[in-house]
């Protein structure tokens, strides 16, 4: 999966880099900009390899950090410091789910690693920390009703949207994907999240035919298509 995410994660940096270093011509924070992009990804590449909850979760936060970011490029507009700051909370309530889920699985099993967890865990553990992985998925994926910070995001940069919507967003079902023989053995939360995800899927593409410009029916298309891989995971699709 690692493999899979790291191929994925390195053709579309390119894509993006290539576009923004004709985009962002003549901005002033256009050293700041390309700087920031690659941490971004570097984090995400970490995230996609670490196996070490600590590590992952660090990833997990560097990642939402730098997003936030460059969303507030442009500092001076007021609404890009809005937008920023929906986002940033929006993903402190996902680090709190995903570290608090963590510190229980580790409570539990004595293990730091997501694969020692799997493997001493037998499909079996705390529930509240399954509830919690799924809260910090639906947080980072824009899932109704955290999709608020997806939409208003069209604030940010162009490259900065397509990074985002190609690759951050993907980050809740890259969390049920790394977790999911835990996810699979509790039927009464594959059931809540087929059903989250449908009704975010249903709502996203009902709002993109009501938006007035091409970027926000993309965050809505987005949050759509999100909920159509919510709704695959809670079918155990992973």
């Amino acid at each position: 999966l690692s493999w899979v995410m790291l191929s994925v994660m390195g053709f579309i940096a390119l894509v993006v880099a290539a576009y923004a270093s004709r985009a962002m011509q003549g901005d002033s924070g256009r050293k700041s900009f390309f700087m920031r992009l690659l941490l971004l990804v570097a984090s995400m590449a970490a995230m996609a390899c670490a196996d070490h909850m600590l590590v992952f979760l660090l990833a997990w936060a560097m990642s939402n950090a730098l997003l936030v970011m460059l969303i507030v490029h442009k500092s001076g507009w007021a609404a890009a410091r809005a937008s920023g700051w929906l986002a940033a909370r929006n993903f402190m309530v996902g680090f709190a789910c995903v570290g608090t889920s963590f510190s229980i699985l580790y409570a539990a099993f004595r293990e730091p690693t997501i694969s020692g967890v799997l493997a001493r865990a037998g499909g079996e553990a705390p529930v509240s920390a399954l509830l919690l992985l799924a809260l910090g998925a639906l947080t980072q994926s824009a899932i109704w009703p955290f999709h608020r910070w997806l939409i208003s995001s069209a604030n940010a940069p162009t490259p900065v949207s397509a990074l985002m919507h190609a690759g951050l967003v993907n980050g809740g079902g890259f969390l049920l994907a790394r977790f999911a023989p835990l996810m699979a053995a509790s039927p009464q939360l594959l059931n809540a999240l087929f059903a989250i995800g449908m009704a975010s899927m249903l709502l996203g593409t009902l709002w993109k035919l009501m938006q007035p410009d091409i970027k926000r029916m993309l965050a809505c298309s987005t949050m759509g298509q999100m909920g159509f891989m919510l709704a695959q995971c809670g079918l155990g699709l992973f």
